[in-house]
């Protein structure tokens, strides 16, 4: 019985931990995997976000923008370009922290801090301005937030 035991059982039960542990491990390498990809999304798109605003307060970008019927419109919503720049840049700061609430990146306590600061934006009428004539850039789900905040 015990050479049976010996021969037969540990081998089967050997062979179902190892298994076991290699299927764990596959699923963790998963997960890790899939959170380093989306945590390089992020740092990606906020080192973008980052290069664009610096780019477009410039007073060379600027000068260049009032030549776009576009930009001359927005411009005309605020006292001069730096002031629409600002708005914009805190607009795309409000949706990349939005985005990390989403995906659960953020931690969960400070997001209402977050929410009460679109909230407390949205009372500015140029920021408001803004808001309306620039937020078809924007994410449906982002501007379904922002809109509800009002």
């Amino acid at each position: 019985m015990a050479d049976v035991f010996i021969e037969y059982i540990i081998p089967v039960v050997t062979a179902a931990i190892f298994t076991g542990l290699v299927s764990v491990s596959l699923l963790q390498f998963l997960s890790v995997r899939r959170n380093i990809r989306n945590e390089s999304e992020l740092h990606i798109y906020t080192r973008v976000l980052r290069a664009r605003t610096d780019l477009e307060n410039s007073d060379a970008f600027s000068e260049i923008a009032k030549e776009s019927p576009v930009f001359t419109e927005r411009f005309a919503l605020v006292d001069n370009p730096r002031q629409y720049y600002t708005v914009v840049a805190l607009l795309d700061l409000l949706e990349l922290l939005f985005r990390h609430n989403k995906s659960k990146t953020i931690d969960p306590l400070l997001w209402p801090r977050w929410m009460e600061l679109a909230r407390t934006l949205m009372t500015i009428p140029k920021f408001k301005k803004i808001w309306e004539a620039t937020k078809q850039v924007h994410t449906k789900d982002f501007i379904e937030f922002i809109d509800s905040l009002r």
